[in-house]
């Protein structure tokens, strides 16, 4: 069930990183299914030392690296200024 729940996950992240790139708010040249396994892993990853530690530290930091790389590439000007990353 777990294992099952992540694949949906997953693919909802994949489906995300697919959906900004054919908005131009994220480099088309980005693997979707790789940023999301990566979003995933750093997410549960973060959690797991979070409930071990007691700090969100870990976390806050994985989750700023993946969304730094869905940013880094988006054109020189970057994406649209109303757009939401």
């Amino acid at each position: 069930m777990t294992g099952e729940l992540l694949r949906q996950w997953e693919a909802h992240l994949n489906a995300g990183v697919r959906a900004m790139q054919a908005s131009g708010l994220v480099d088309a040249e980005l693997d979707p299914q790789r940023t999301a396994s990566a979003l995933v892993a750093a997410i549960q990853g973060g959690v797991v030392i979070m409930l071990a530690t007691g700090s969100s530290d870990h976390l806050e930091s994985a989750i700023d690296l993946v969304l730094d790389h869905l940013r880094c590439g988006v054109g020189a000007a970057g994406p649209p200024a109303d757009a939401v990353v």
